[in-house]
């Protein structure tokens, strides 16, 4: 078997049988289907600002759009392994709901579909862009641990 596909195979199959073996450890915050309790009790260190929003709704514009939509309902189509965006405006939060989940999950990523963005946006956009996302979904899932919704 040759071919961009295989090679994608063996990488997946090298990259578990590291993490199987301990040679590769799992930072402790790094997102969770279900939620991560380590994760969860980072604190948003940006408040929720008028300011702080319109800088996060500039970074949602620019990177996600593509595939969450233009109102973050994951409607955008441009998931290119084939998964299907989530809806950002939902009350099913796959990998929790907390300030500092979402910031783990849009740091860290969590598939081929939803990648991280630590090497392309700073952390302080990345929580600007919490607190955007905070702004777009639902007030169903208050965050205790982080702070009150805006």
């Amino acid at each position: 078997m040759r071919g961009p596909i295989a090679l994608a195979l063996a990488a997946i199959l090298y990259s578990a049988s590291l993490v199987a073996t301990g040679q590769v450890t799992v930072p402790p915050a790094a997102p969770r289907r279900g939620g991560n309790p380590d994760a969860a009790n980072i604190r948003n260190p940006v408040p929720s600002s008028p300011e702080s929003v319109a800088a996060g709704k500039r970074v949602f514009s620019r990177l996600c759009v593509r595939c969450h939509g233009p109102l973050g309902k994951g409607d955008g189509g441009g998931a290119g392994a084939g998964g299907q965006p989530s809806d950002l405006t939902d009350a099913a939060w796959d990998f929790g709901s907390s300030d500092g989940e979402i910031f783990s999950v849009i740091h860290d990523g969590t598939s081929a579909d939803m990648e991280g963005y630590a090497e392309q946006i700073s952390d302080a956009d990345i929580w600007n862009l919490v607190n955007y996302l905070r702004s777009i979904g639902p007030n169903t899932i208050p965050d205790a641990r982080d702070r009150r919704w805006p």
